[in-house]
């Protein structure tokens, strides 16, 4: 097998390194006057290590070797591995025989390295056989192991990486149970001299609790055979298995050496060779550059999928030309990130993976050509992506496959989340790196990968994207590695609302919410699907001025976009930004206008009337070539007139329901109402500084920046009751209004006059500079003043709570310039800023 000079440059590392370190270790054996000389330390600065930064020792005290290599992203490490444990077998274990414990990240590398190492045809598996004289046996756990397997051949036991990265103990650990597959490795359960014998060899063997010392019974167990054989042990990842946790676990097993490989080690490891980002480009392991279309429409998820798909198709028909000169098959695969996944999501305002799915159908993609992976639905498990007898071509995700998962035949990655604050694309972006068959077509289109978002800013995307290089091991000015936090993963506890807030102020935890009135006494919740969208008026739009307005356009519009290539170059990170003109050759899409105006419409047959009526017009004022050259702008451009009379006729169907007294504003009892949750789950070793938060504990890396401050400030009021901050998450503080985003406040505050008593529940949204002014902002500022200027309703139903009620209420949105003085006026005044 060939390996990339950058293979070879590792697998050099690993022979010296194997050499020195056979030859300290026999020397510490051969000469007894250095039984103290540390051979671990001295082998690994022989190679050119400076220091030593993990000195670790196994269960029996002794010290061991634990080395990592950096490979970036698409660098393969699977080659590497099997190379490394060829080399260990020849040069430092000196034996064709023994166990070898490999662990993996993730389902997919697990199943697809198991099928590799198990077919005797793959140069993976050939490269094992060479290193046993072809006797090779490659298990499971929870598969019968003798003694004799580990005598006769080389075992390579395939583990995932949560059997030694759980923060439980061992003992809930399925290596560590007892089972009846290993008993040759062990004496018979009434041979006690012998188990006892074992022991004194082996002392940190797990045992059978209560059992006497002198009649002791070691468990027949999977960790006690990896403790007695004193494996190497090969970590993919390994600094997700990094903690005290994980490592205690690991040195517990008795491993004579262990060689992780990882894009982004950390600090305090042994590196034992780095392999740069420029070096896998040069070995043309990657596909760059990387292409970042800006979005035709902003928040317009359904163009930018439109737009995969062609361009998709469009890499396909090159693909299919490529194979059929070289007999190379590539089938380009696209990636499409959502905003939600979960069964009970769907339908609440979010881009879910079945409306993408749904969607995708729309445009003509057969079913079977659609793939759905998140941690509950797997269309992809069990499916070699690159066989020819594979038909999947789109796989929606949210972050299932962030990390573990890279398939060469994945070249677009498609991004519905807003990027501004999507932190999944980060490591997202290293899905669609690898290059097929680890070399350059010579064809651009199919050396380089595509990334298309539809909601944020370039500069956003850019920037996750150079993120995402890094820690990919792609970014080579990324020298250092960010020194992280030791110790178990951080526990969470619940706490309640403090005592006296929930016995003296019972009131203050209600908040209002518009209801529907149905009949006497009978209220249900406001909702927009509901209440406002079934009544808004589309046909009053006059079609003839409408086109009249688009045709100009088509005439002077350059339909020109922003495309940014992002490349190495000499080891640093650059980008090139330009424009690109984007017409498609097509017909115009009357389905596609239709299923757009079906978002806002409802009802399948107007809206295919409402697309007929409409392409009528058009095709009177504009060439059916035109039409289809510019079949996307003609589109947006008919969205955005519906956009705009909705947007006109919300607040005015709204304001008629309030001003009939069909909605009203009220405090209600958690069935219809809302109330703030009795309790709220807080990190551990929290260091909460606040006095006034509601609850007896605050989560402080919940919050930061700007809203630090407005928490800062609000504790230091003088007349502060409580202060809470709102979550973004089910069970908490969210508000409806005449459009169909919904808001969620960021703080809710009780304030006390001099007697002590409550007189004003204050609820501040707070807004950086940088989103001042924006439509959501605005949107949620006229919110707020309209809820100031109604009247809370006093209800006298058996649905409404049996306290009395506060009914003083102000809402306010702050800003970053301001909030100081906006939030103090509120909170000294004790008269009435409130709307009764």
């Amino acid at each position: 097998m060939i390996f990339k000079p950058y293979q070879t440059k590792v697998v050099s590392s690993l022979k010296e390194y194997f050499r020195v370190a056979s030859e300290l270790k026999q020397t510490m054996k051969n000469l007894p006057n250095l039984q103290n000389f540390d051979w671990v330390h001295s082998s690994i600065t022989s190679v050119g290590l400076v220091s030593v930064s993990d000195s670790p020792r196994n269960g029996l005290g002794q010290l061991y070797p634990r080395l990592t290599i950096k490979v970036p992203t698409g660098g393969g490490k699977t080659l590497l591995a099997v190379e490394t444990i060829r080399q260990y077998q020849e040069l430092f274990a000196n034996r064709k025989t023994g166990l070898v414990i490999w662990v993996v990240p993730s389902e997919i590398i697990y199943s697809q390295t198991v099928d590799r190492l198990r077919d005797k045809a793959d140069p993976y598996r050939q490269l094992l056989d060479q290193a046993s004289n072809n006797h090779t046996l490659i298990i499971e756990k929870g598969q019968e192991l003798r003694m004799e397997d580990v005598e006769e051949n080389l075992v390579v036991l395939m583990l995932m990486i949560q059997s030694v990265s759980r923060a439980s103990s061992k003992e809930s650990l399925k290596v560590f149970t007892d089972s009846g597959s290993y008993n040759s490795f062990f004496p018979e359960d009434n041979r006690y001299d012998l188990h006892k014998e074992l022991l004194e060899k082996v002392p940190n063997l797990d045992v059978f609790q209560g059992v006497s010392s002198f009649m002791p019974l070691v468990k027949t167990s999977l960790g006690n055979v990896i403790r007695l054989t004193n494996p190497l042990i090969i970590i993919d990842e390994i600094h997700r298995v990094f903690t005290d946790t994980a490592k205690g676990t690991i040195d517990g097993l008795n491993p004579a050496m262990v060689i992780g490989f990882s894009a982004t080690p950390k600090s305090e490891m042994n590196i034992l060779i780095s392999i740069s980002g420029q070096e896998l480009k040069e070995c043309e392991m990657i596909k760059l550059d990387m292409n970042v279309k800006e979005p035709t429409h902003n928040e317009d998820w359904q163009t930018m999928v439109k737009e995969i798909k062609d361009y998709r198709e469009t890499i396909e028909i090159t693909s299919k030309e490529y194979d059929a000169n070289t007999g190379n098959y590539i089938r380009p695969i696209a990636l499409i990130q959502v905003e939600r996944t979960g069964p009970e999501q769907r339908g609440k305002g979010w881009v879910h993976s079945e409306d993408v799915k749904d969607y995708l159908k729309d445009i003509g993609v057969p079913e079977e050509e659609i793939a759905i992976k998140t941690s509950s639905v797997n269309d992809i498990e069990n499916i070699n992506l690159l066989s020819k007898d594979c038909i999947i071509r789109y796989i929606i995700t949210k972050d299932a496959l962030k990390e573990g998962w890279d398939c060469p035949f994945a070249y677009i990655l498609g991004i519905i989340p807003n990027v501004n604050s999507n932190t999944g694309v980060t490591q997202l972006v290293g899905r669609v790196l690898r290059q097929p068959f680890g070399r350059k077509t010579g064809i651009q289109i199919l050396d380089e990968c595509y990334v298309y978002y539809c909601n944020g800013h370039t500069q956003s995307i850019i920037t996750s994207i150079v993120k995402g290089f890094k820690e990919e091991g792609l970014d080579d000015l990324a020298s250092g590695v960010n020194i992280q936090a030791k110790g178990k993963v951080p526990m969470k506890r619940m706490v309640k609302v403090k005592e006296e807030y929930r016995s003296k102020y019972p009131d203050s935890l209600y908040l209002p919410v518009w209801l529907i009135k149905l009949a006497k006494d009978k209220y249900r919740k406001f909702s927009y699907g509901i209440d406002i969208k079934p009544k808004i008026n589309f046909e009053i739009i006059d079609y003839p001025k409408l086109v009249g307005s688009i045709v100009p356009a088509i005439g002077n519009e350059s339909f020109s976009t922003g495309l940014t290539r992002i490349d190495i170059n000499k080891g640093e990170l650059i980008t090139e930004s330009s424009s690109e003109v984007r017409i498609s050759e097509v017909k115009f899409d009357i389905e596609y206008l239709t299923r757009r105006l079906n978002e806002y419409i409802e009802n399948a047959f107007l809206s295919r009337k409402m697309a007929i009526d409409l392409y009528k017009v058009l095709v009177k004022k504009i060439s059916e070539k035109d039409l289809g050259k510019y079949n996307g702008f003609v589109i947006s451009e008919i969205i955005k007139e519906f956009e705009k009379v909705r947007d006109q006729q919300e607040k005015v169907i709204f304001d008629k329901l309030v001003k009939d007294k069909t909605i009203i504003l009220a405090v209600s009892n958690e069935e219809i109402g809302f109330k703030l949750p009795d309790s709220e789950p807080v990190l551990v070793n929290n260091y909460n500084t606040y006095k006034y938060y509601l609850y007896e504990d605050f989560d402080i890396t919940s919050i930061n920046g700007l809203e630090q401050d407005v928490a800062k400030l609000l504790d230091n009021q003088k007349n502060i009751l409580w202060w809470v901050r709102n979550k973004a998450t089910k069970g908490w503080y969210v508000l409806s209004g005449w459009k169909p985003e919904r808001v969620r406040p960021d703080f809710v505050v009780a304030r006390k006059n001099s007697e002590g008593k409550l007189d004003l529940i204050y609820v501040i949204e707070s807004k950086g500079a940088h989103l001042e002014g924006n439509v959501d902002t605005t949107y949620k500022n006229d919110l707020f003043k309209f809820m100031n200027s109604t009247s809370i309703e006093k209800l006298e139903t058996q649905s409404v709570v049996k306290a009395m009620l506060n009914d003083q209420f102000y809402y306010e949105l702050v800003t970053q310039d301001r909030f100081e003085n906006q939030i103090s006026s509120v909170m000294i005044h004790h008269e009435s800023n409130n709307n009764s």
